[in-house]
């Protein structure tokens, strides 16, 4: 359970590097501008909750406030479970830090659960999809985006990432 922890929180994380706009030409900028950088410690708290300590890079003019998070993980067209940010994250302007999160694991499916922590250790993500949610603030512009089930090598493309990059973070 810990490496799904772990794996859904890296997803989800990746996704508010990227959320801060919806056009195109924004999203280039905020990639420049804006980077997460890698999750330096994921610690377990409980069964269902977890501290992760992020870097991130805001080299924009304006404070990062991400507000609400929800990421939902799916596995063969079934929903495992949803990770949930706890407490609002702000990141400085012209800043780069590591930067506390706490999250909420809510599994849906313990069985489903069990089969995707056997399937993600032997390296099989390809059923594996994922939904987000995100709501915040990048400077003076509010921040609203989704999307629902994208297939998890999709999802990662948009940060330049592989399937692999995850699977360095699992072990």
């Amino acid at each position: 359970m810990k490496m799904i922890q772990r794996y859904s929180v890296y997803v989800l994380l990746l996704a508010v590097a990227v959320s801060l706009s919806s056009c195109r030409r924004a999203v280039e900028k905020a990639r420049r501008n804006i980077r997460f950088e890698g999750i330096e410690r994921v610690e377990r708290q409980g069964l269902t909750g977890a501290e992760v300590v992020v870097r991130v890079m805001n080299d924009t003019g304006y404070k990062l406030v991400l507000d609400a998070a929800e990421m939902g993980v799916y596995y063969a067209g079934g929903r495992v479970g949803t990770v949930v940010l706890r407490e609002a994250v702000e990141v400085p302007r012209r800043t780069t830090d590591s930067f506390r999160t706490l999250w909420q694991l809510k599994i849906s499916d313990p069985l489903a659960l069990y089969v995707l922590a056997r399937k993600v250790k032997s390296g099989d993500l390809s059923q594996v999809e994922v939904s987000y949610a995100v709501e915040g603030r990048g400077g003076p512009a509010p921040v609203k985006i989704s999307r629902e089930r994208m297939p998890l090598s999709d999802f990662l493309n948009t940060f330049g990432l592989t399937i692999e990059d995850v699977k360095k973070q699992l072990k």
